[in-house]
């Protein structure tokens, strides 16, 4: 149905059906562009093409149009030739008609797929095709009068070709000229010729074409300036490059006499010359979002079909890749690692020494970028400058032969640019650079970056703030603000030195290369093929290894003291950079240890662990002499952001044995206020620890599952519940409380019968406090515990407690006869002490029960009835004090709200005395009772 009509509807479409009137049920669009209305419009002509362009934009006849060359060379020209077709519509209709032919491209395009060219007629057609699109592009064989030219070669006698020619056009058309193209349809062009391209035209016979191609993407690059048709040319030059790369490396591993390398001689001749690196680093800038912060926070409004074409260009920048292959994700939102990517292909496919002096020139743009004034652009820059300090590290670290040469790179082309540009960089985009960095060192072994690891932590020695014992003022205005001078370039340099802490991650140097993932294995391997020979000896270590364990070295006698001592850091920024790097030591120098274990090399453990002395000295804080109390607090903030990293970015298995559960403690008792006086802006410090401290303990609880067979971690953690439940500070109680409620809620299915009886214990030992709002948590943990046991369990339980809550009532006061007043005294004293000891064990016995009863909410089991009938002796005010009241009150009323849909049936298993005891609770007294 479709194939004969296809010819038919393209060419009404491109107007070249003059000789076609009626074919198929449709006009001859060439003779109706002379047909006029009475207001002088072409509204029918706009009519039949609406109709005919909806046609084709079926998901059958588009994929008829992909079936072959012929055809894709026939849509490819209509749709480049509809300039001199939307000039003779009528304005009302321009843009109807524009909505379907760009439907036509977006069906074409999400449908589109590489079709193998098995004959000479089809290669012919597809050199064709590119040669038409180059010559638009290039202007010299822009369709004149909405006519496109013909394909050099005819279809078979099968197909149904357009047998119309520019000459069978109307003589008053020739007059409707659309002048030039529009902006749109050439960026549709080069959107075609980009897809049109594939490994083999690499390899043609005919270098022209080749060469035209590789032409018309750097003339566009250098002359369409901050327009759409530079960012698609952008995404050409990433597709010309990768298909470089995939035919040098199948080339290398085929035999010399049969491999045919690509023609790469007008890349490199391009890219040694400085004034195009130039625009290629201004095409990167303008291939980012636009900055909505700047000129009132409007996004771009494209046109139809451009911005599906601009997303085509991010796909085709550089193959995608699984970066970062660890937990620790991009930082920065406006890094394009596309951008690294195709900086890289670059050097990688013009050879060493043109990729030398194409480095040398996009780092001195790349200077430019960084020190960029302000403007609307300025974001973009930076963080391009960013992108091509990535790519251009990545790739001469491949080119590096050995240590020497590495060491020579870094000190004379790299760090002198970092020098300068971390400098300049804002501090709201450093996390660009940490990318950039990252993408620049990642699966390298760490001798790769050594260079870059003691220049940074050098770094961080020599202007990180440091804490000294002997000051005689805490807080000196002159040091202040010294501070404040130098606190922005601290913030930047405990930043950017974790990008190589976390590139130390063992897992990915050592490689455990039978046991990674298979995708993990290859990059491994592509990464380590430069310099990787395992160097064995008695213990068959690798070298790898020697070499990581050189680094944790450095580390540990250079950057931990240094951090340790900063703990009390004056800026907030600074230590949460202080707990993150401190982490970062203590995760990824584990995991070398554990790695090492796995293979086999647990002996080789050189490099002491940096986490044994980190915890001691932050579990030493709320007890150490050498702070005052605005630095104590100070460092106590980066004990609670350390444990916040441990949480949400270490594993479970190890961080919370080795790391949080010692630091429990410290968090708790850290909630604790000063009860002396102190000025405001302590207390405003206080309560901010104090709050940090609240929201990691309840993330530690809640998020924190401990493995399946770590029993003794949750013994620890219960340990430390029962100590604090003792504390004599009743914030560390409520919070014990609050914390056992959502960590029995996690583990309720890993608790032993062990483990829920101390829980209990624990609960219970709470219901009894001074403080109501101690018992009331202690009150909702019970709740979820005792909802969670067997009902037979519970009952012997209520049993046990409503005979405790029968003997706790208040009796009356008897008459006494009259005693000496010694000896009344005494008998007071005793009464008192007596009165205390029965009032504790009534708010204990009247609290569980009411635990459960509230932990029944939906059924009603035999104990329920009985416990409400014990509670509701405990709620007159002559029997018990009135935190017992308006506990059993509360408990009662929510009983009765929450059986309410059942309650004809749950009724009924209450006795009459047990309903009117139920009853006299929960129904208000009147004037008439």
């Amino acid at each position: 149905v479709c194939k004969p009509r296809t010819q038919r509807l393209l060419a009404a479409v491109s107007l070249r059906d003059i000789d076609q009137n009626g074919e198929y049920g449709i006009p001859s669009c060439s003779k109706l562009t002379i047909q006029l209305n009475s207001q002088g419009k072409r509204d029918r002509l706009a009519e039949v093409v609406k109709g005919v362009a909806k046609i084709i934009a079926t998901p059958k006849m588009t994929k008829e149009l992909l079936s072959c060359e012929f055809n894709r060379f026939e849509i490819i020209q209509t749709l480049c030739g509809t300039q001199r077709l939307v000039s003779l519509l009528p304005d009302e209709e321009v843009q109807k008609v524009v909505y379907y032919l760009n439907c036509i491209f977006l069906n074409f395009r999400s449908k589109f797929f590489s079709l193998p060219r098995v004959t000479d007629k089809d290669q012919a057609l597809h050199e064709s095709c590119l040669n038409f699109l180059l010559g638009i592009l290039k202007g010299e064989d822009t369709p004149q009068n909405g006519v496109s030219p013909t394909p050099t070669i005819k279809p078979n006698d099968n197909d149904f070709s357009n047998k119309s020619t520019e000459e069978d056009l109307p003589e008053t058309n020739v007059e409707n000229n659309a002048g030039e193209m529009h902006w749109r349809n050439r960026l549709f062009v080069a959107w075609f010729l980009t897809y049109c391209i594939d490994e083999s035209d690499l390899k043609i016979d005919d270098p022209e074409i080749m060469s035209r191609i590789w032409a018309t993407c750097f003339r566009i690059i250098e002359g369409e300036v901050g327009q759409p048709l530079q960012r698609v040319s952008l995404g050409l030059l990433g597709r010309l490059v990768s298909l470089a790369l995939v035919d040098l490396s199948e080339n290398s591993l085929a035999s010399e006499s049969k491999a045919k390398n690509p023609d790469l001689a007008v890349l490199c001749d391009a890219f040694t010359r400085e004034k195009f690196c130039r625009a290629f680093g201004t095409a990167l800038v303008f291939d980012h979002r636009e900055d909505t912060s700047v000129g009132g926070g409007h996004s771009a409004q494209w046109s139809l079909g451009v911005e599906e074409v601009l997303r085509d260009v991010l796909y085709n920048l550089a193959p995608r890749t699984l970066f970062p292959f660890q937990r620790i994700s991009q930082k920065s939102h406006t890094f394009k690692l596309q951008h690294a990517q195709i900086v890289h292909a670059i050097l990688l496919s013009i050879g060493h020494e043109n990729a030398m002096i194409t480095s040398k020139y996009l780092l001195n743009q790349a200077k430019d970028l960084v020190a960029s004034p302000p403007s609307e652009d300025q974001r973009n820059q930076q963080c391009t400058a960013a992108e091509i300090f990535s790519g251009v590290c990545r790739a001469l670290m491949q080119y590096s032969k050995n240590v020497v040469e590495q060491r020579d790179i870094w000190d004379t082309v790299l760090i002198p640019f970092l020098e300068e540009a971390v400098l300049k960089m804002p501090t709201n985009l450093m996390a660009a650079f940490f990318d950039a960095c990252r993408y620049g060192i990642h699966h390298f072994p760490p001798n790769h970056f050594f260079p870059l690891l003691q220049w940074s932590v050098n770094k961080v020695k020599t202007t990180v703030w440091q804490h000294e014992t002997n000051d005689s003022v805490e807080d000196s205005n002159n040091a202040a603000s010294a501070m404040a001078d130098r606190f922005a370039l601290q913030s930047k340099w405990l930043f950017f030195v974790q990008a190589a802490l976390i590139e130390l991650d063992s897992e990915d140097d050592l490689g455990a290369v039978c046991q990674l993932p298979w995708y993990t294995n290859v990059l491994v391997t592509d990464a380590h093929q430069i310099d990787c020979k395992i160097a064995k000896n008695e213990c068959n270590i690798s070298y790898e290894e020697v070499e990581l364990d050189k680094s944790w070295n450095f580390v540990n006698d250079n950057l931990i003291p240094c951090l340790l001592n900063a703990l009390d850091h004056p800026y907030d920024k600074c230590r949460d950079h202080i707990a993150s790097c401190l982490f970062r030591m203590c995760y990824c120098h584990r995991k070398f240890i554990d790695l090492s274990k796995a293979l086999g090399n647990g002996k080789y453990q050189a490099s002491k662990d940096p986490g044994v002395e980190i915890i001691s000295q932050l579990m030493s804080v709320s007890n150490s002499d050498k702070y005052s109390f605005k630095e104590k607090h100070q460092a106590l903030s980066t004990a609670q952001k350390f444990l916040s990293c441990c949480v949400h970015w270490g594993d479970a298995k190890h961080e919370f044995s080795e790391y949080i559960i010692p630091l429990l403690p410290l968090a708790f008792k850290s909630l604790q206020t000063t009860d002396d006086e102190v000025s405001s802006d302590h207390r405003g410090i206080e309560a901010e620890t104090v709050k940090g401290f609240r929201f990691t303990i309840a993330d530690i609880s809640s998020s924190c599952v401990v493995p399946i067979g770590a029993s003794q971690d949750m013994i620890r953690v219960l340990t430390t519940l029962k100590d604090m439940s003792q504390h004599q500070h009743w914030q560390i109680r409520q919070a014990a409380a609050h914390f056992l409620q959502c960590f029995q809620g996690c583990h309720k299915y890993l608790f032993s019968q062990e483990l829920d009886d101390m829980a209990m214990d624990i609960a219970i030992s709470l219901l009894a406090d001074d403080r109501r709002e101690v018992s009331n948590a202690a009150t909702s943990t019970l709740t979820g515990i005792l909802a969670a046991l067997p009902l037979g369990v519970v009952s012997g339980l209520v049993s046990k407690y409503i005979l405790i809550a029968n003997k706790s009532l208040k009796k009356k006061n008897k008459k006494k006869m009259e005693t000496p007043q010694q000896q009344r005294v005494e008998e007071s004293d005793a009464e008192a002490a007596k009165s205390k000891a029965r009032a504790k064990r009534q708010q204990k016995s009247v609290y569980f029960l009411c635990a459960a009863v509230l932990g029944r909410p939906y059924d009603m089991p035999k104990f329920v009835p009985e416990a409400l009938t014990a509670l509701s002796k405990h709620s007159f005010e002559q029997r018990a004090s009135l935190s017992v009241r308006e506990v059993v009150k509360m408990c009662c009323s929510e009983f009765k709200r929450t059986h309410t849909d059942n309650w004809e049936a749950h009724k009924k298993q209450f006795t009459r005395e047990q309903m009117e005891a139920l009853e006299d609770v929960v129904s208000t007294p009147h004037y008439y009772a």
